[in-house]
């Protein structure tokens, strides 16, 4: 099952159905409305020089969508969505793999591509692991959401961990501080 990617221009339309179309319960905000859609496209949330945002397409229809930013820093970050009924099928992994061989050709100044995530997104976690990605943090209560706390994790790729297709290991517990 292969899916397509088409960089979005100006589909707001379609952005506003997809992203109203289903709560994202491990995104900032879960039930976005036309109007905050509409807003931020205006506002280059979603399209401009420092982001870049893909729709994940199998058979001709949008099921994903990967809003790619910070791209004018050498650090970019990114947020994967994917419908409901098209989750655990691989497409997820599938869209990981894509941005990231994306971002680094499309980007030579990167050094690095962030991913933070919800601890509790375990999909998320075993996709951002099974492409490669290395945890690299935990925040404690550093995830607001509603009216709760979440504590969250990190997980990036560098550049040559990408080129070289490898696991730099991180140090985190060399000394007890």
């Amino acid at each position: 099952m292969t899916i397509h990617f088409h960089v979005v221009k100006d589909e707001i339309d379609e952005l506003i159905e997809f992203l109203t179309s289903e709560n994202w319960p491990f995104h900032g905000i879960e039930a976005p409305s036309p109007t905050q859609i509409r807003e931020a496209f205006m506002n280059h949330y979603y399209t401009g020089d420092s982001v870049k945002t893909i729709w994940l397409q199998y058979h001709e229809q949008n099921i994903g969508l990967i809003r790619l930013f910070d791209l004018l820093d050498s650090i970019a970050l990114f947020d994967l969505r994917i419908r409901h009924n098209y989750r655990g099928k691989g497409f997820g992994k599938q869209a990981l793999q894509w941005l990231t061989h994306y971002a680094f050709t499309h980007y030579p100044h990167l050094i690095r591509i962030e991913a933070h995530t919800r601890v509790d997104n375990f999909a998320m976690r075993k996709t951002l692991y099974n492409c490669g990605y290395i945890k690299e943090g935990y925040h404690r209560q550093a995830w607001e959401q509603g009216d709760q706390l979440f504590d969250s994790i990190v997980y990036a790729m560098i550049r040559s961990d990408w080129e070289n297709q490898t696991r730099t290991p991180i140090r985190l517990h060399d000394v007890d501080f």
